[in-house]
C-alpha cells in the first residue's frame, strides 16, 4: 500500500509541476508583449528627459552667449569713448583743440593699436556723428 501512495503522491506532484508550468509558459506568453510596451514605455521616457536636458542645455548656453556678446559690446563701447576723450585731451595738449581731422587720425591710431594688441582681424568703430573709423590692418591707407 505504501508503493501506492508513494507513486500517488508522485503523479500528483507531476501534474501540479506540469499545472505550473503550464502557468509559467501561459503567463509568459500573456506577459510579454505588456513587458516589451513597458520596455518601450520606458526608454521613451528616457529619451524624453535626456532630449528635454540637453535643450535645456543649449538654452543656458545660448543665453551665456548673449550675455557675453553684450559684455563685449559694453566693454568696446568703454573703451572707444574712452579713446574719443583721450584723442580729444591729446589733441588740445597738441595745442590742436577741437580739430577733428587731429582727433579722427588719433582714434586710427587707437583702433589699430587695439587691433594689433588683440590680434583681431578688424574691427569697426561707431562713435557717433560725424566720426566713423573702419579699420582693417591688412589694407593700406588711401594716402599712402
Amino acid at each position: 500500500m505504501m508503493a501506492s501512495e508513494n507513486y500517488n503522491m508522485s503523479a500528483s506532484a507531476v501534474v501540479v509541476s506540469g499545472l505550473l508550468v503550464l502557468l509559467l509558459v501561459g503567463g509568459g506568453l500573456v506577459g510579454c508583449p505588456y513587458y516589451k510596451v513597458w520596455e518601450r514605455k520606458m526608454a521613451g521616457q528616457a529619451e524624453l528627459q535626456y532630449q528635454q536636458g540637453a535643450r535645456q542645455a543649449l538654452i543656458a548656453q545660448a543665453a551665456a552667449e548673449d550675455e557675453a556678446a553684450i559684455k563685449r559690446a559694453e566693454a568696446a563701447t568703454r573703451r572707444v569713448l574712452g579713446w574719443t576723450d583721450a584723442a580729444k585731451r591729446g589733441c588740445a595738449e597738441l595745442g590742436r583743440p577741437g580739430d577733428r581731422q587731429c582727433e579722427e587720425q588719433l582714434l586710427k591710431d587707437a583702433a589699430t593699436y587695439s587691433i594689433a594688441k588683440e590680434g583681431h582681424e578688424g574691427v569697426i568703430i561707431s562713435v557717433g556723428a560725424p566720426v566713423s573709423v573702419a579699420v582693417d590692418p591688412t589694407r593700406r591707407a588711401a594716402s599712402e
